[in-house]
Order: C-alpha cells, then structure tokens, then sequence
C-alpha cells in the first residue's frame, strides 16, 4: 500500500491524443485502425518519487517494488507503464551511453548486484500483466541539486566527457546546450539504444527542454544562429531538430516503437499569439521553446498528452 500511495499524489491518467489541436489530416496520415485505449501512469526514479523507495543495489528489493507497483497499476485498470529509465543524464539500465543512476543505487556509476538489469525486468513483468512499458527519458537534465550532483557524476558521464556541452543555469544546475548539433545526436543515440536492447513499447519526454528564458547560450547562438534574428526562434528551431530527429531515429530503428511527449499544457495564450488558447499561464512556447502545436501539425509525435 506504501507504494501505490505514493504513486497517487503522482498518478496522471494519460489520454492518448493524436489531435490535440483541430487541423485536417489526410488520407496517408490517417490510422488504419481505431486508437487503442492509452490509459497510463508515470512511475518517477528522481528522489525515490515512485521507485525505488529508497537507494539499493538489492536485486530482490527491487523487484519487490517493482512487482507492486506493476501489480497495483494492473487493477487500476492502466494498458501502459511510464517508467523514467533517464532521470539526468544517468541510467536505469546497462549504458554505453549513460552511467547507473545515483537514483537507483545510490551513487552513480554503481550498477545493481548480480548484473541485475532493472528496464529488462520491467519490460518483462509489464508485459506478462498485458500492459505497455515505455522508457521516459530527460533530454538535457544533467543535475537537480546543483553542485553537489555535478560533483558526484561518474567520470563516465558525458557532461564530464564533454564539459563543452555544459551549461550552468540561472537556477543552480546544469543542462546540456540543446543548440548543441552533438547534443542532439547523444540524446538520439541515447534513445536507439533503447529501442535496439529491449522490447520497450515507446520512448517518452516530459515537459524539460529549455530550462528557462535566461540560458547563457550566446556563444551557441553565435556559432550556429545565422539566419534567426532572435535565440527564441532559434530555441525552438533547436527543439524542433531534437523532436524530428527522434521520430525519425526511432521508428528506423522500430517502426512499431511510439514516440509520445507530454508537455506544459498551454502551447501558447491567445493574448500573447493567434491561435492560443483561452488560457493565462505558463506558455511552453516561449518559457521553454517547445512548440508542441507544430510537432502535433507536422506529425513527429505519435502521441501528445
């Protein structure tokens, strides 16, 4: 019960949502068959939100959790699991790309006992109940508390690898420069991996992409934003390359694979651009460069929630 109270205060029921906006879609677009129903709940890593309950490299302890969350999520009558394998930077899963999540064991870079492989273990028992397992990971995140997680990273992790890469945000943490071309391309290679070793049913972004207006980014906007008169446009043309490129990358790698975000919820207000909602709040497209109205026009989503 322990758990799936605490899956509660974090529990979305996700709609799947293919047209989140109105707009035509023609014939070749169109699905060849109904929807299935996508009724869904994100399992959160980041500080033991979901799982674990607490940092362990115990096989059994982990599978534990991981049986009664799965368990709990079946009689809630859920058809697919959201689990963050990638809260920052780090993994959930055996890596050429990521270290072991600090989240998960409690010091990143230190695997689980036993060659214990928790994404395949979710991956199995998820199906065996006859739900999805989708991967969730954070694109550009490389720390939540600041210094003392950038000075606790495995010397494997890319952000120490390639501190060129690095920026260190207004807020205390740091993110890797989505301007970045090499960016773009580790968050994709990060995402085919995925897709390549394990019989996931989707991958999925939340709501993180630019961290905020005030990205120290001059010097990317410099070398790479010819051609835009201002670094919104070019933000978001960043984003945009980041959203192709892993719609593309995905479903070469498996067609079947979805590809799904969920983003703040208001594109834009109506008072700020034509077309935006009856709304007066937090607009994803101009605090964090996301134009999720274009990503569902142009079809590089699968889904959007």
């Amino acid at each position: 019960m322990k758990h799936l109270k605490r899956m509660t205060a974090w529990l979305c029921t996700l709609v799947m949502a293919l047209t989140f906006w109105a707009m035509p879609v023609s014939a070749a677009d169109a699905p060849s068959a109904a929807p299935k129903d996508f009724r869904a709940v994100w399992v959160s890593t980041i500080y033991h939100l979901d799982y674990p309950s607490s940092t362990t490299t115990d096989p059994a302890k982990l599978k534990s959790e991981a049986d009664e969350i799965l368990d709990n999520c079946k009689k809630m009558g859920m058809t697919a699991v959201i689990l963050q394998v990638r809260p920052s930077g780090d993994a959930l899963y055996p890596s050429e790309i990521y270290p072991w999540s600090q989240h998960l064991t409690g010091a990143q870079g230190v695997a689980p006992a036993d060659g214990f492989d928790p994404l395949e273990y979710w991956v199995t028992e998820a199906h065996a109940r006859g739900m999805e397992l989708h991967a969730w990971i954070n694109p550009y995140r490389v720390t939540r508390s600041g210094s003392a997680d950038y000075n606790s990273l495995s010397s494997d992790n890319p952000a120490l690898l390639h501190p060129d890469w690095v920026v260190k945000h207004s807020d205390g943490n740091y993110y890797l420069d989505p301007g970045l071309p090499e960016v773009r391309q580790l968050v994709v290679d990060g995402a085919v991996e995925l897709v390549e070793n394990y019989d996931i049913d989707g991958i999925h972004l939340d709501d993180y992409f630019y961290p905020g207006t005030n990205f120290d980014d001059a010097d990317t906007y410099a070398q790479y934003g010819s051609g835009f008169s201002n670094t919104g446009d070019w933000r978001r043309d960043n984003v945009n390359k980041l959203v192709q490129e892993l719609d593309a990358a995905i479903h070469k790698a498996d067609p079947d694979c979805s590809f799904g975000i969920s983003p703040f919820g208001i594109w834009a207000n109506a008072s700020s651009m034509a077309g935006g909602s009856n709304t007066n709040g937090n607009q994803t497209y101009s605090s964090h460069y996301a134009d999720t109205r274009k990503w569902v026009k142009e079809g590089w989503v699968d889904y959007i929630c």
